[in-house]
C-alpha cells in the first residue's frame, strides 16, 4: 500500500509529504519546504528507506535544507531548470519510483520556469501551481501567464478523482478532487487557449 504523511509548517503554512511503500519500506520527500531534521526524523523512526526527496521549485521556501540534504548523500531531484545545485535533473514525464509505485513527473512552468508536479496513484503534489481554490502568482519575476494556462491545462487533463495536494495549506481544506476543484476553483474555469481562440 502506498502511506501519505503531510507535514506543515515552514515559511508559509507550506506543506512537505513523505510516500512510503508499506511492503518494501522505500518512501520519498516530496516538497522540501519542511526543516529536513523533521521530515528524517519520521523516516527514520518508522523504519523506512528514503529514496529521494524532490524540489519542487526554486523559491526559498520550497528548498529548504538543501545543503543539509547533500551533506547526508540524500539524492536531490528537480526540474532540468532548476538553478539549485541537484543531483539529479527531471524532464517532463521522467519517472521515479517508490517501492512498485510509479511516480510520473510534469512540468508545470508559470508560477517560475522550474515548477514540476508529481503524479502517482491518483495523487498530483501541484506545489505552488494550484492551490484549494487558488493558484500560483504569476506576477512576480520569472512568471509567466500563459504557462500558468497551459500548466493548469495538463492538470484538467487528469481523472477526475485524482486528489490535489498543493504546497501550501491556502484553502477551506488541505486537499481535494480535481473534480472538486474543477466546480470551485475559478482558475480551472478558465476557458482554455483553443476554447478562446488565443494563439
Amino acid at each position: 500500500m502506498l502511506k501519505l504523511t503531510t507535514f506543515k509548517g515552514g515559511y508559509d503554512s507550506n506543506f512537505s509529504y513523505i510516500l512510503s511503500d508499506s511492503e518494501s519500506k522505500e518512501a520519498a520527500i516530496i516538497d522540501t519546504a519542511i526543516k529536513p531534521e523533521i521530515l528524517l526524523k519520521f523516516v527514520e523512526e518508522n523504519g523506512l528507506i528514503l529514496q529521494f526527496a524532490v524540489v519542487m521549485h526554486s523559491h526559498f521556501d520550497h528548498r529548504v535544507g538543501v545543503d543539509y540534504y547533500k551533506k547526508n548523500n540524500i539524492l536531490l531531484c528537480g526540474s532540468e531548470h532548476l538553478t539549485v545545485d541537484i543531483d539529479k535533473r527531471l524532464k517532463d514525464q521522467d519517472e521515479l519510483k517508490v517501492g512498485k509505485y510509479t511516480v510520473t513527473v510534469i512540468s508545470a512552468p508559470g508560477h517560475t520556469p522550474d515548477c514540476i508536479l508529481l503524479y502517482v496513484a491518483g495523487k498530483l503534489f501541484t506545489t505552488d501551481v494550484l492551490f484549494i481554490d487558488g493558484c500560483g502568482r504569476c506576477d512576480i519575476s520569472g512568471a509567466n501567464v500563459e504557462q500558468m494556462q497551459d500548466s493548469l491545462e495538463k492538470i484538467k487533463q487528469l481523472p477526475e478523482e485524482t486528489v490535489i495536494y498543493p504546497g501550501h495549506d491556502y484553502g477551506n481544506v488541505p486537499f481535494a478532487t480535481l473534480g472538486e476543484q474543477k466546480k470551485t476553483n475559478r482558475f480551472l474555469q478558465v476557458k482554455s487557449k483553443k476554447e478562446t481562440k488565443i494563439k
